[in-house]
């Protein structure tokens, strides 16, 4: 029971006894004005009922005598009139049985009153002629002794409600602050820090809550500094100092993340030599401040729908992985990037002949090392020819162009053609399964490929929702999820802005269908506003909330404070689970702090030997998933 309750009820039960204690003081007054009116009218009755037979009596009027009693014996204030008459040796009585309406039955059981009588002797001179008995009718009583008891009880349980009510209202305006320190209690559970809660004027509250507002500023620096310290240690283990880019060792585990699934794109080198000119002649500051500009240019430089990581690997290298293009894309953004990169050179008044630029896709590389190698190859391969640019294609099977791509897309989504793949996330201490993640796949030219070989091209054609809406009809309509264990969908940015379609199919899944939906930290850093608002959709209908590729960019962690989400996985480039990366390691267990304080499960990725699971125990991690235990078809 709340305090707020406890408090009404000890307030209403106080309030109660003092109303019964009114209750019997007013009725026991009443009931003793009642009594003596009752014996000051009979006396007065007696009285000049005596003084009205009086003449009658001396006349031995008998016809008057009964007349007189007649009169006073109908007004039905009397239970019995007597009359000894001693004259004539009569007696005359009239009596009334008691009638009472509109009062219960047990109420005049109750001895409330005694009977009341008065007696006199009428006498004629010096005489007696006659006895006089009037004796009150009890009825009268019990009707107005009612009457008024009902009426107290209406007064007294209108003032009682009345005063509930404003003792009711009263708490919760007294309670406010108290409510207030609840919810800011709550609040930094999840590490979420609103405005101070504002001091009451009661001396007791406005203590705690000043208290409470010096202790959610000083949470909120500890957690500030906690995050700042994982944005420092990421910056200075995965960033470059001066351009603000990736260094190679954050290159590099991106290219392992990349190469560790089926997959298009390339990796492109830029070798700017007349940066190294420009330190000889003007400085490391001049210098410096070129590259951070040539920087922020580059960054302009990804293919539209494709993820690109743009990293500084020396004093004049640069490097952009390209994680998803076809190669007649490639041929045409190696050309751009040219062009811009000569036109930048031109514009800062430099030789734009003084740069080299080479391209290498993917082929059947399987190491970062393997495709940076080739890479140093095509770069001095282009700067012994004019352009200074070459581009080195794999020597395998051609890949699909970009308008095959867009019409095997548009057939599967229309015929709804998508393959199935699911792959368990599993519980690194128990063994069991978290949950069960769905993928799509694409067969095109006699290839089965997975979703992340053809998502670029869903981006670029304006297909994610439809594909998103295709997958997850095939899923329901077909029956597919499993009641026992949470099936996870991944969503597009385009379905979290418009999640209505998705949400209308969810419902019609099979009762005891555990749904949820995962969105990566590109879409929640897209549109905040948008993966909130889902969020918030998705509670009220008891579906699970995951975000994937966390930790892929190095902005703040705000996002998960603000979104809440059941689960993170972390990005597969924080894959650093060797016994020598420990700064990476270092980086994984500080999110993973953070998750636990959220009570958020962290779930690491690119998991591929039984051996890592000991050290990511160590690391503070709760899940895992990765080749480990590979996607399976759905047949």
């Amino acid at each position: 029971m709340t305090l707020q309750r406890q408090i009404l009820w000890l307030l209403s039960l106080s309030f109660l006894l003092v109303v019964l204690l009114v209750f019997a003081v007013e009725f026991n007054t009443s009931r003793d004005a009642i009594n003596k009116q009752m014996q000051t009218d009979v006396q007065n009755a007696s009285t000049a009922l005596g003084l009205s037979l009086s003449p009658f009596l001396d006349s031995q009027d008998r016809g008057g005598v009964d007349t007189v009693l007649q009169s006073i014996f109908d007004a039905g204030f009397y239970r019995e009139i007597r009359l000894d008459w001693y004259a004539k040796g009569e007696v005359l009585a009239k009596n009334n049985s008691p009638r009472i309406y509109n009062v219960p039955d047990w109420f005049l059981t109750l001895p409330l009153f005694n009977p009341i009588a008065q007696e006199q002797v009428l006498t004629s001179g010096w005489l007696q002629v006659a006895n006089l008995k009037v004796v009150a009718n009890p009825a009268v009583a019990y009707q107005a002794l009612w009457q008024t008891g009902v009426q107290l009880c209406l007064t007294l349980g209108g003032l009682y409600l009345l005063l509930l009510l404003v003792t009711w209202r009263g708490l919760r305006i007294l309670m406010r602050p108290l409510h207030a320190v609840a919810r800011q209690a709550r609040c930094i559970t999840k590490r979420q820090f609103g405005d101070p809660i504002p001091e009451p004027r009661t001396r007791e509250l406005k203590s705690m809550v000043a208290a409470i507002n010096e202790m959610t500023d000083r949470v909120k620096l500890m957690f500030e500094g906690q995050d700042e310290q994982i944005s420092r240690l990421r910056l200075a283990t995965q960033t470059d100092p001066v351009s603000g880019l990736s260094n190679r060792s954050h290159l590099v585990a991106h290219l392992g993340a990349w190469l560790s699934e089926p997959g298009t794109g390339g990796l492109m080198l830029m070798d700017i030599k007349w940066l190294d000119s420009l330190r000889h002649q003007q400085g490391f500051r001049a210098r410096d401040s070129l590259i951070k500009a040539l920087a922020e240019r580059i960054k302009g430089l990804c293919i539209r729908g494709s993820r690109c990581v743009f990293a500084r690997i020396s004093h004049t290298e640069f490097a952009i992985l390209c994680a998803s293009a076809d190669p007649e894309q490639l041929t045409d953004w190696l050309l751009k990037v040219h062009q811009e990169l000569v036109a930048f050179s031109v514009q800062q008044g430099q030789d734009g002949d003084n740069l080299a630029l080479a391209l290498v896709q993917r082929g059947d590389v399987q190491q970062p090392s393997a495709l940076l190698s080739a890479a140093d190859g095509a770069l001095h391969q282009a700067w012994k020819q004019q352009p200074r640019v070459f581009h080195q294609k794999e020597s395998s099977q051609q890949a699909p162009s970009q308008e095959g791509w867009r019409e095997a897309l548009q057939h599967a989504i229309r015929e709804k053609q998508f393959g199935l793949l699911r792959q368990p996330v599993m519980d690194i201490h128990s063994g069991e399964v978290f949950h069960q993640e769905w993928f799509a796949s694409l067969s095109l030219s006699g290839e089965r490929y997975p979703a992340s070989a053809f998502l670029a091209f869903v981006e670029q054609f304006n297909l994610a929702q439809a594909m998103d809406l295709a997958v997850l009809k095939r899923l329901v309509r077909e029956q597919y999820l499993e009641p026992q264990l949470p099936n996870v969908v991944n969503l597009s940015l385009a379905s979290v802005r418009d999640p209505e379609p998705l949400l209308e199919l969810a419902s019609q899944a099979r009762p005891g269908s555990q749904l949820g939906f995962e969105i990566s930290e590109d879409v929640a850093l897209a549109d905040p506003q948008a993966a909130k608002s889902l969020v918030a959709r998705l509670r009220p209908l008891q579906i699970g909330f995951g975000l994937d590729h966390v930790g892929r960019h190095m902005a703040s962690l705000q996002y998960l404070h603000d979104l809440g989400p059941d689960y993170i996985k972390l990005d597969q480039s924080l894959a650093c689970y060797g016994p020598h990366d420990e700064v990476g390691q270092e980086v994984v267990q500080a999110l993973a702090r953070i998750g636990k304080s959220l009570k958020i499960k962290v779930i690491a990725t690119r998991v591929e030997q039984g051996e890592d699971l000991a050290r990511l125990k160590g690391l503070g991690i709760q899940g895992y998933q990765g080749y480990i235990i590979p996607p399976k078809p759905l047949d």
